[in-house]
């Protein structure tokens, strides 16, 4: 390993995680999922089959809080760029885990 890789890994071990961890969670705020206009049946139960089939990845693991908080946040983000009758979907089974925590 050159010096340069190998001074930069000892700089990094010195930080603690929890620096470096901590501060870019709480930096991501939700976005606000905005539903407007009519809804389009199928796409909305597109992003609802999205969505279930996301929770459905995450087997036990959907057990643990902070994945719950890990996979609303991601669903949320996913939600707001899409069409309203998409993120309509997800908004269903989001809110459904909002409900587990």
């Amino acid at each position: 390993m050159n010096s340069i890789a190998q001074r930069a890994l000892d700089r990094a071990r010195e930080i603690p995680a929890a620096v470096v961890v901590a501060p870019a969670q709480a930096a991501i705020a939700l976005p606000e999922i905005v539903i407007t206009g009519p809804i389009n049946r199928v796409m909305q139960l597109e992003g609802q089959r999205f969505a279930v089939d996301v929770v459905k990845s995450l087997g036990s693991s959907i057990r643990n809080p902070l994945v719950i908080a890990s996979t609303i946040r991601n669903l949320t983000a996913t939600a707001a760029a899409s069409p309203s009758s998409y993120a309509s979907g997800i908004k269903l089974v989001t809110d459904l885990l909002r409900e587990e925590l």
